[in-house]
């Protein structure tokens, strides 16, 4: 259903700067406190201020929710749902490689500080937390890895995608 056929069957109706507003036809209404508004997929948005819900006001109207989605994702009527952007394959291997070479090098900072601390000068509570951090570290630099791994696939998918005839 369009915009315009479901405001043919309200009283009311008014345009306003976000959409229409019209009377509610689920109660006595007086002044308009039904707001209705079309979503860029041609979705019907409808809202009363007076707390009637939208089931309660489509069924006083004859109709179903179905009714305010239906021409939104009919395909036979040439409204389809939005296509989702394309993938930037080349910043996305871009991004991974930045933060694969971040995290390598934050990890061999903390695994070369780590062989250098004398474990005779450090307390308990110090050593704990000087392993648990090159612990982390050596993970850092095995997530690296991965990063780099993935940057890699995702640049071969580029290139396979432009070669394409």
């Amino acid at each position: 259903m369009t915009v315009h056929d479901f405001l043919a069957r309200l009283d009311g109706v008014r345009r306003t700067a976000r959409g229409w507003s019209a009377q509610c036809p689920a109660h006595h209404d007086k002044s308009p406190s039904l707001s209705i508004r079309e979503a860029e997929d041609g979705r019907l948005l409808i809202h009363d201020f007076a707390g009637c819900s939208v089931s309660a006001i489509v069924t006083v109207m004859g109709l179903t929710l179905r009714d305010l989605f239906d021409d939104a994702l009919s395909p036979r009527k040439g409204n389809r749902r939005p296509i989702p952007p394309r993938l930037d394959r080349a910043a996305l291997a871009f991004r991974l490689e930045l933060a694969a070479l971040d995290r390598r090098l934050r990890a061999d900072r903390i695994i070369e500080a780590g062989r250098k601390v004398t474990v005779a000068t450090l307390n308990d509570e110090e050593l704990a937390r000087a392993i648990t951090l090159v612990a982390q570290a050596y993970t850092d630099a095995d997530r690296a890895d991965v990063f780099e791994h993935v940057a890699d696939t995702v640049r071969v998918r580029r290139f396979l995608e432009r070669s394409r005839p």
